[in-house]
């Protein structure tokens, strides 16, 4: 009991560290309180009007509310008295179903507020997360913490308001029990508690399976997202039959996990009403026995004790499987928390300055950077990229080309040294300036589901279509917008699947360019591409970097031969740098790079 306690006020406290981001009105949480209440209250005087009324029917008019009764309409029959009290009864009845409604609605309206808020907070959290979290966490889990553990979560607090209610009705009756007989009371409050000993021994299981069907879920929403994502490479290799049956199989351990909840959960229940049963016909002979037939109460206070009693003891038994069922919620509610801790990027706020593209140079000023995990990506990088030139970056994978690029994007932060754009440190720009422009190209284009018009000016609300046009010119994707039944009004599907690898890849350089940015990064563009792609996209690229600052990821050599500068990493080092001409008259590193490309045409 004492633990159960302990679990739901570990619970509210969560609940109630969560209160900032459910931002669902006071106002509206208080109304749903007051409801609850007032429904409770009037529950308890529609029950406590029983007593009057039984007194009257037994002939006790010597009870003093009957005599107040009597004392303001003088000169009226019993029948007289027992219409007035049956009528106050059904107006505290009606009043209290009034009060229940409008707690019921308004709990309605919070629990809508409240579900799009936190959606939006978990939402809004993950897409401010660092970038390793995405790197070490699946599709499915971020799916089911935006969408699955937060219905749980709002389930939670309505199961939490709810068992408040079931709680302020069951105070009033114990208040109405106190003031029949305190040892009544005590011993109704001992069978309670004997009741919710033996039922938090089953909270306990149901508890575990919280946490059970919680990474069910993330296993389950990680197989589904997994399995339509990689559609072509399940087709490819006949495996439909095989991601069907994991799919089958995580389903069915997923519903287990939930099968087995629901069968303790429907156990808890008529265990608890025949104990409850049985305790309260104690109570009530012992009552009889031992206050009724000494004369010590009257015989209408014992039968409002009996009705108070099969009143009350339901009550506490739906307290008890509400609790348990919050019990088997509580997980989601735990790792909405979790979700909701985790660190914002960045840790340092950017600044206001406006940046308007490199005028001078950049300068990798001792540039070190760490991974989460410990792992060390880049060490003491020295370099500078003057503006208005290419610069290519070259080396073995995992030397450090990439992320040195995302560092230079701001998408991740230097864990060491500082990165300098004409003497002023980027990280003083503002984001939207910034961004505004760079543009960048991936080896892998991501395209939306959305037509080619609105994947190019993706992230840019200003956007004209002649700017629209005119990337696309650039880009050399006059020919593909000709041969498509809508234009630029075609939509590409999911990740541009109605489109070749050059095609997407030249869309995505469109996207680059429409704002004509003054910085440019191209992350191994061509690398996955066939020749005859390659060289389409190469030429596009061509056009693209003239006047600009540009920083080129290269893992196909031939095409950083014209740059003005190479940069060649090494287990996340500057190893050499120079000319392509320079470097290979030195025979170093380079020189064996260059080879290995060569072979590999």
């Amino acid at each position: 009991m004492i633990g159960l306690l302990k679990n739901i006020w570990e619970l509210m406290r969560v609940v109630a560290g969560l209160r900032p981001y459910l931002k669902a009105g006071r106002h509206l949480a208080l109304a749903v309180v007051g409801a609850s209440l007032l429904a409770g209250a009037l529950e308890g005087i529609g029950v406590g009007l029983l007593v009057p009324l039984l007194s009257l029917i037994l002939g006790e008019e010597r009870m003093t509310p009957i005599r107040k009764v009597q004392e303001q309409f003088p000169g009226h029959s019993v029948s007289f008295y027992v219409a007035v009290f049956c009528a106050l009864v059904v107006l505290a009845i009606v009043a209290k179903n009034v009060a229940l409604y409008a707690s019921q609605f308004l709990a309605a309206r919070l629990r809508r507020r409240m579900t799009v808020n936190l959606r939006d907070a978990v939402y809004r959290k993950l897409h401010r997360a660092e970038l390793s979290l995405f790197e070490h966490r699946t599709a499915g889990e971020l799916s089911n913490a935006c969408f699955g553990e937060t219905s749980r979560t709002i389930a939670a607090v309505d199961l939490l308001l709810l068992i408040g209610q079931r709680v302020s009705i069951g105070l009033v009756y114990l208040a109405m029990l106190l003031f029949i007989s305190w040892e009544l009371t005590l011993m109704a409050a001992l069978l309670a508690a004997g009741i919710g000993y033996t039922v938090s021994r089953f909270h306990r299981r149901i508890g575990r399976l919280g946490h059970e069907v919680t990474a069910a879920n993330q296993r389950l929403n990680a197989c589904l997202m997994e399995s339509f994502a990689g559609v072509r490479v399940v087709r490819a290799t006949h495996s439909q039959e095989r991601v069907q049956d994991k799919f089958t199989e995580l389903s069915n351990a997923q519903t287990g996990i939930e099968e087995r909840n629901h069968r303790l959960s429907s156990l808890i229940a008529p265990l608890a009403e025949v104990a409850a049963v049985i305790g309260a016909m104690v109570i009530v002979s012992f009552s009889y026995h031992f206050f009724v037939h000494s004369g010590e109460m009257l015989k209408s206070y014992q039968m409002a004790l009996g009705f108070i009693m099969l009143r009350l003891l339901p009550l506490v038994n739906q307290v008890y499987q509400l609790t348990g069922h919050l019990m088997y919620l509580a997980p989601g509610v735990k790792e909405v928390e979790r979700w909701l801790a985790e660190p914002e990027f960045p840790m340092r706020a950017f600044g206001n300055r406006e940046f308007q593209g490199v005028r001078e140079r950049i300068v990798f000023d001792a540039v070190g950077y760490q991974y989460p995990n410990g792992t060390e990506a880049l060490r003491d990088i020295r370099l500078e990229l003057p503006a208005g030139k290419t610069i290519a970056l070259v080396g073995q994978s995992g030397s450090g080309k990439s992320t040195l690029a995302t560092l230079l994007l701001r998408l991740r932060q230097p864990t060491s040294g500082r990165i300098l754009v004409d003497g002023v440190d980027y990280w003083e720009f503002s984001a939207a300036s910034w961004h505004r422009n760079i543009g960048v190209v991936e080896q892998e284009a991501f395209l939306f589901h959305d037509t080619l018009a609105r994947n190019i000016a993706y992230g840019r609300e200003d956007v004209t279509r002649e700017q629209i046009e005119a990337a696309v010119r650039m880009a050399q994707l006059e020919d593909v917008i000709a041969g498509l039944p809508e234009g630029l009004e075609t939509v590409v599907g999911e990740r541009g699947v109605l489109l070749s690898g050059g095609q997407r890849q030249r869309l995505a350089i469109a996207r680059a360019l429409v704002h004509n940015p003054r910085l440019l990064i191209l992350d191994e563009a061509t690398s996955a591409l066939d020749n005859l792609s390659e060289r389409q996209v190469q030429a596009a690229l061509d056009r693209a970097v003239a006047g600009r600052t540009v920083l080129v990821i290269a893992h196909r050599l031939s095409t950083i031969r014209n740059a003005d500068l190479i940069v060649v990493l090494d287990r996340g080092r500057v190893a050499e740098q120079g000319t392509w001409d320079e470097l290979a008259a030195r025979g170093g590193m380079f020189e064996k790079l260059a080879a290995m490309s060569e072979a590999s045409r």
